[in-house]
């Protein structure tokens, strides 16, 4: 997603060394953040330590947000501009609040034992999801086009 806007899709065909070097080194970089996150948070004492005090659930938030952040949330990291990330900022609130307020004003409450639906299968969350996929298979359409008329 990160390519898309600094134009990178549109210009992939081209030969542009800097730009394949870029895309590499994102993919290593990438590739090395997701298994370090894999191999520390598979560690059973680790399980055991994150859930274990505030301190510790702090650390544990430290290390997904700062330390190891997901390749997702890191490679936004110079690219996107300020206006774009407002944009998406208030989407997140917006939802939120939606989403707070209809948990409290429209559904019933939920017996002790019963955990409902999880956050990212709520209505939002799933409308979000569908306009993301949808803009990225538009992307994806066009690029296979693109491909199609270059090669054909």
């Amino acid at each position: 997603m990160t390519y898309k806007f600094v134009g990178t899709l549109k210009g992939i065909t081209n030969s542009q060394p800097h730009v394949l070097k870029a895309l590499q080194l994102g993919i290593v970089l990438g590739l090395a953040v997701e298994i370090a996150r894999k191999l520390i948070k598979s560690r059973p004492g680790y399980k055991k330590f994150a859930t274990g005090s505030r301190t510790s659930r702090i650390t544990d938030f430290l290390l997904d947000a700062v330390l190891l952040s997901s390749p997702y949330a890191s490679s936004f990291g110079g690219f996107v501009e300020l206006p774009t990330m407002l944009w998406w900022t208030a989407g997140g609130v917006g939802g939120s609040l939606y989403n707070g307020l209809t948990t409290r004003l429209i559904s019933p409450p939920t017996k002790s034992g019963d955990a409902g639906l999880p956050p990212d299968m709520s209505t939002t969350s799933l409308v979000g999801g569908g306009l993301i996929a949808g803009d990225s298979l538009a992307a994806l359409s066009v690029g296979i086009y693109g491909l199609l008329t270059t090669v054909l």
